[in-house]
């Protein structure tokens, strides 16, 4: 830690007494709770000094808990011990918990609240109120984390999916699958495992000019049909949709049954089940 910390040269020298109202969003260390790591101490944002526990300590600057973390930016609930403090504390509140059914009946009102919701709600009626800097800091870093979290399993699957079509590359992937085979962006984004605003952002970023709306390629067509079939197959849990749709045809099912247990319609099953014949044939089928 620096030195001037605990001397108290770079915290609150301007303000020895600790008396000053509102927030001291000046002070270098708003919104963070600053502790000495190497003593396990925690520092008082006041006068610099060390200590495993300020709840005491804050009356000498004629200050309450409550009034300090206003005060510096800290959550309402912030724990103002050292860790091994606040550890040991931890551990015993909670074998007071276990071993004393007074102590739960007192606390069971408010774990009604929680998993009522009721705690959610009183805090999103408070949305409109100032946030604690250290709550603001610490909702952000958890953003972020989730951020780079989400972007490295997408970059991970992008790269587990070019591998499995056998591509080193994505603009080359994304080269032949959408131009060279003509494929839609439908088919690309399956085969990517990438969804379609991300084709398109993709597709421009490697300067890859999109097919203009209402134009298909008979590659794309295929590709629609082979995405139509399969999403059925999974539906249904098989693997070969037409024999499915086959068996349980010849088993007594209407055309009506099937397009219902596929999630597809009725000329899309008179199709499969006879694909010489054209979608509009679906009278010689029967209701």
């Amino acid at each position: 830690m620096d030195p001037s910390v605990i001397a108290g040269g770079r915290t609150g020298a301007q303000d020895p007494g600790g008396r000053t109202a509102g927030p001291r969003t000046d002070h270098p260390d708003f919104g963070t709770l600053v502790r000495d790591e190497g003593a396990d101490l925690v520092v008082c944002h006041v006068c610099g000094q060390g200590f495993r526990a300020l709840g005491s300590h804050l009356r000498s600057h004629g200050l309450s808990a409550d009034e300090y973390r206003t005060r510096y930016g800290l959550r309402r609930l912030r724990s103002l011990s050292s860790r091994a403090l606040a550890r040991r504390r931890s551990v015993r509140q909670a074998a007071d918990f276990r071993t004393s059914a007074e102590l739960r009946e007192r606390l069971a009102t408010g774990h009604a609240m929680s998993r009522s919701g009721e705690l959610r709600r009183a805090a999103a009626n408070r949305a409109g109120e100032p946030q604690p800097e250290e709550l603001v800091r610490t909702r952000a870093a958890q953003l972020d984390a989730g951020r780079r979290t989400q972007s490295t399993r997408r970059a991970r699957r992008l790269r587990e999916a070019l591998d499995g079509l056998g591509f080193d590359d994505l603009e080359d992937a994304l080269r032949t699958l959408y131009v060279r085979r003509e494929g839609d962006i439908d088919a690309v984004a399956a085969h990517l495992r990438v969804g379609r605003a991300r084709v398109r952002a993709l597709l421009e970023e490697y300067g890859i000019p999109l097919r203009p709306t209402g134009v298909n390629s008979a590659a794309g067509r295929r590709s629609r049909v082979g995405l139509n079939d399969a999403h059925a197959a999974r539906r249904v849990g098989t693997h070969d949709i037409r024999q499915w749709l086959a068996e349980r045809r010849a088993a007594g099912a209407t055309l009506g049954d099937l397009a219902g247990e596929t999630g597809r319609s009725i000329p899309w099953v008179a199709a499969r089940l006879d694909g010489r014949r054209s979608a509009s044939a679906v009278r010689a089928y029967g209701p």
